[in-house]
């Protein structure tokens, strides 16, 4: 039985199924990627938020 990679001398049908699926990969990855970021972005900025609240609160209280 001949490997995936060599099937597709023969009428092109695997080659293109493979670059396809190559091509479908790589966007998911892409697109997982930027997801994260943009997660990894805003729990850095509720982070700097939460800090910012706290710093104000811990300013506004009377400590004698």
């Amino acid at each position: 039985m001949p490997s995936t990679l060599t099937s597709g001398v023969e009428d092109g049908k695997q080659s293109k199924k493979i670059e396809r699926n190559t091509r479908e990969r790589l966007f998911i990855e892409i697109l997982l990627l930027v997801m994260l970021t943009i997660f990894e972005l805003f729990a850095q900025g509720l982070n700097d938020a939460q800090s910012i609240l706290a710093g104000v609160v811990c300013a506004g209280v009377d400590h004698g």
